[in-house]
């Protein structure tokens, strides 16, 4: 029964999630690994996909663009071996730490920043901006339309966003249940030995999924709110027209496969409409 779900995105602990200590230590070493889609795209579909953004975009050398949510610069460094300025914003600690060595030792045009896209300010002017893995869908309506403001403020003329987005058929996949396990995931949320629990709720009204995990190890109680919500092409396109983008392209993956109805993710392409204001601020 879901007679006990909390209210929906009632509460928001992404970026706590993303910089403790024990689990960034565990994403990051997710990120990095070539043959897994946890946390990133595996590293082959990460080529190339950032091939077909810079294409797709028109993005000649010298252009600059804003990663958000960069993690540990696994797009931003491709993106800046082919020229071009790339500013990534991450609040894992690590993943910046990560990000910033591994530019600095190929000598990368990059600037990676710990910090949080919803409350800093995302710099700019760019010439397109970037939000990969779902990210988006892990936002409350409120916040998809803060952060789409701030980006399209952040983005010059005629720039370009690009993202993938979690799509309705992800929800039927999904269902309310809890589970209760020692050591909850094999380590993955603190050093063992520890108490983990596992509630999945679902808001069919909403099309949207709540994984909550609750840790108790012998020191402290944690709690993480995963949301995600699962949104069509259309109501994706009327979020982007309200912050003052064009209709998008819809696409398949970020690789730029066709879109397929029947897929649990899709992406998206939205331009800068003209006469949206611009927010200036120096890279």
């Amino acid at each position: 029964m879901e007679a006990q779900r909390p209210e929906p995105f009632s509460a928001y602990t992404t970026p706590q999630f993303w910089d403790d200590e024990h689990i960034s230590a565990e994403m990051l070493r997710a990120h990095l690994d070539p043959d897994v889609d946890a946390a990133s795209r595996r590293h082959d579909f990460v080529d190339r996909a950032v091939d077909w953004i810079v294409s797709t975009a028109g993005l000649p050398a010298g252009s600059s663009v804003l990663d958000l949510g960069c993690g540990p610069g696994l797009y931003a460094c491709r993106i800046a071996r082919q020229g071009l300025f790339v500013r990534g914003l991450d609040v894992s600690r690590s993943s910046i730490a990560y990000a910033t060595e591994q530019a600095a030792a190929e000598d990368l045009s990059t600037e990676f920043v710990v910090g949080n896209y919803l409350e800093d300010d995302l710099g700019g002017p760019y010439d397109a901006a970037l939000l990969v893995y779902e990210d988006f869908c892990a936002l409350s309506p409120r916040q998809r339309s803060l952060l789409l403001a701030k980006t399209i403020s952040a983005l010059t003329d005629g720039g370009r966003f690009v993202m993938d987005v979690t799509s309705r058929v992800r929800f039927a996949t999904e269902h309310a249940g809890v589970r209760r396990e020692s050591d909850l995931m094999n380590g993955f949320w603190a050093p063992p030995p520890y108490e983990g629990v596992h509630e999945t709720f679902t808001y069919p009204e909403l099309r949207l999924i709540l994984n909550r995990f609750t840790i108790v190890t012998g020191s402290s109680t944690k709690q993480y709110w995963n949301w995600m919500q699962c949104l069509t092409p259309d109501e994706v396109a009327i979020e982007l027209r309200a912050a003052g983008f064009d209709r998008p392209w819809v696409l398949g993956d970020l690789a730029g496969a066709p879109y397929d109805p029947d897929s649990e993710s899709f992406a998206v392409v939205a331009t800068r409409a003209a006469g949206v204001p611009e927010h200036r601020c120096p890279l």
